[in-house]
């Protein structure tokens, strides 16, 4: 059985669901595996995580801002070739992931969180 991976925006306790970009939970992986060795960025505490849920990041105010700044300072298409190839990982896959989460993060506000889940 295959991971999902799944956003959403969480407002007042509320989850609205957004897109995953079509990625598999492994893209994602690899993602959260690059901003936490290289950027010194992590995004999985304090994420609640429960027993359906495999893996999981929030991402808040001045992290989401950390973390989106942070990738738009990178070349996403020579990211996603950096760690593609380290997780088996199709460039597009992992090009198309990083677009995603900078679109999803940068609907992230003073009242608002990203949550991410793998499940």
């Amino acid at each position: 059985m295959s991971q999902i991976a799944s956003f959403y925006l969480i407002k007042n306790n509320q989850r609205q669901e957004l897109s995953d970009g079509n990625c598999s939970a492994d893209v994602y992986m690899a993602i959260w595996d690059y901003c936490e060795s290289e950027l010194d960025i992590d995004v999985r505490f304090p994420a609640p995580q429960t027993e359906e849920t495999l893996d999981c990041a929030l991402m808040t105010g001045k992290l989401a801002s950390d973390l989106l700044e942070a990738l738009q300072d990178q070349n996403l298409p020579k990211l996603a070739a950096e760690i593609a190839p380290d997780w088996d990982l199709t460039l597009e896959a992992v090009q198309r992931g990083l677009e995603t989460l900078c679109s999803n993060l940068k609907l992230v506000g003073d009242d608002t969180a990203l949550l991410y889940e793998m499940t």
